[in-house]
């Protein structure tokens, strides 16, 4: 029963995640009503894969809570998906669905490594949920936002420097401190603040002075995250930094310097910190010291080519082999149990996210949302690349976590808090967008009704003369032809002398008579 449930579950699991994942490209170019649909079997997609995981690895584990576990994240997921829906009629769904099956990848790749783990990581993203659903609330006061652009730049220093003086190493960086028994990583939640500060500065044109006041603020983040060893975060804030100004001037030089200054940077980083020189030798080089720095790299190569295509089966490898298997390799883990095809659409995934957040983005009417957008997109994407090509040996290994799917409560609820301020964002821009339609349309129909409210009262006057004197279009012929009606004949040109264009002046828009069409049929007069 156990080999059997194992083996026939990998197809199962990679059918259901292939499946959500060629429905997530083809609803970025599906109308409306049939993208509902798809966010509907979207969501069954999560269901099918959250069952067949969790009660296969009930029966390789012989544990029934293991199977309610999973259940009861179905059902949540379930529910607050229903609940998003309901309370905001232009919600991005297909958003807070793809955020929805990276959790429950991650969930049930922790919980198979280690249960006790992988429920704190459920309840953390619970508290990310709800701070999804809830925080759309106050999306009319977002505005206010824009106002403290520096002052979320002087909180996230601090932070970073209360890390800088409080924090202890741990394999090698300061990273986390301690409040009343928690441990934090404050260095995720200062990029929500970064992206806050970097939009509000970007927002508008930039002077001299401003573009060196807020190159300066964003080296002393990036120099403080360098001097605590924590050299995956400052990348990501430096490159987050150089890809926002990129789209907000749109000057190629700026890209191009921040390329090499990034390249003096790691040279320098490599020279100064033994930690670094340490990460570049074992990417160069992880065989030949297999047994010591380069034991968990090997051990991530092992285990993703022992999974093959369709994985080994849930509960079937050994990822536990790997060091910090559950926040810094969840890659390779994902690989080996659940096959190369599943971390494919994985990646297809965390790309599909970051084109639906450009595409939206780019159609928004404010500018500091737009930047906004723009770097959550951006960073999210280069933080994602980071992970992954660390453990499949395409870079050096940073440490830095895959968002929402590695173990980690700091990485999950800021990405959760920062997913949170984007979908809002998409709520106001779409509801203000909607007004607008509908304003215009409004608009539209009251000019419709005036011009042809116009053309019925032009349609009832019945002009009593349907020639004027103008003075491009008509002259006397002769000044002394008059018929007996005493009418005057015109004739079609320009004034030949000065006695002319007076006369016409004076008679310009005047009704006349034209004796041989207007008194045809007429034999006489009464007088």
């Amino acid at each position: 029963m156990q080999a059997f449930a194992v083996s026939y579950s990998r197809y199962v699991i990679t059918a259901v995640i292939a499946l959500y994942t060629v429905l997530g490209f083809a609803a970025l170019r599906l109308p409306l009503p049939v993208k509902r649909g798809v966010e509907v079997v979207q969501r069954l997609c999560i269901a099918a894969f959250l069952i067949t995981a969790y009660l296969t690895l009930s029966i390789v584990t012989r544990s029934a809570p293991m199977f309610t576990f999973g259940m009861i994240q179905a059902a949540i997921f379930l529910i607050c998906a229903l609940l998003y829906r309901r309370l905001y009629l232009y919600a991005n769904m297909q958003m807070f669905n793809h955020i929805c099956m990276f959790l429950s990848i991650g969930i049930a790749m922790i919980s198979r490594i280690n249960f006790s783990k992988g429920i704190r990581q459920f309840v953390i993203a619970a508290a990310g949920l709800i701070f999804m659903i809830f925080f759309p609330r106050i999306r009319e006061r977002l505005d206010h936002l824009q106002r403290f652009c520096y002052f979320y730049a002087v909180v996230g220093i601090a932070l970073l420097c209360s890390v800088l003086v409080l924090g202890a190493f741990t394999n090698g960086s300061k990273l986390n401190i301690t409040v009343l028994g928690l441990t934090l990583q404050p260095s995720e939640f200062v990029k929500i603040l970064f992206l806050l500060f970097l939009a509000g500065a970007l927002c508008e044109p930039l002077t001299r002075m401003q573009l060196v006041l807020l190159s300066l603020t964003a080296a002393a983040h990036v120099g403080i995250l360098l001097i605590s060893r924590d050299l995956g975060s400052a990348v990501i804030f430096f490159v987050t930094y150089i890809f926002l100004l990129f789209l907000a001037s749109g000057k190629t030089e700026y890209l191009v310097g921040g390329l090499i200054v990034g390249a003096v940077g790691a040279v320098l980083c490599y020279f100064l910190f033994s930690h670094f020189r340490v990460r570049v030798q074992v990417f160069l080089d992880p065989w030949s010291s297999i047994d010591g720095s380069g034991y968990q790299i090997t051990q991530s190569l092992f285990a993703i080519s022992y999974g093959g295509l369709w994985g080994a089966g849930l509960g079937q490898g050994l990822p536990s082999s790997i060091p910090f298997v559950e926040s810094d390799f969840i890659f390779s883990a994902i690989a080996e149990e659940m096959g190369i095809i599943v971390c494919i659409c994985l990646i297809l995934m965390c790309i599909l996210v970051f084109l639906d957040l450009m595409h939206l983005a780019s159609g928004f009417l404010s500018r500091y949302y737009q930047m906004f957008v723009f770097g959550a997109a951006g960073m999210y994407l280069f933080q994602t690349f980071m992970t992954v090509g660390g453990e499949v040996k395409f870079i050096p290994l940073t440490g830095v976590t895959l968002p929402l799917v590695s173990y980690g409560g700091s990485s999950v609820l800021a990405t959760m808090i920062m997913f949170g301020i984007v979908g809002t964002i998409f709520i106001l821009q779409s509801e203000q967008l909607e007004r607008f339609r509908i304003r215009y349309e409004q608009e539209q129909e009251e000019a419709a009704g005036r011009a042809a409210a116009a053309r019925a009262r032009a349609a009832q006057r019945q002009p009593e003369f349907v020639r004027t004197y103008t003075r491009k279009k008509a002259r006397p012929a002769d000044a002394g032809n008059t018929s007996g009606s005493g009418a005057v004949a015109m004739a079609v040109g320009k004034p030949e002398n000065e006695a002319e264009k007076h006369y016409m002046d004076d008679f310009a828009g005047v009704p006349y008579y034209d004796p041989e069409t207007d008194y045809e049929g007429i034999t006489h007069f009464d007088v």
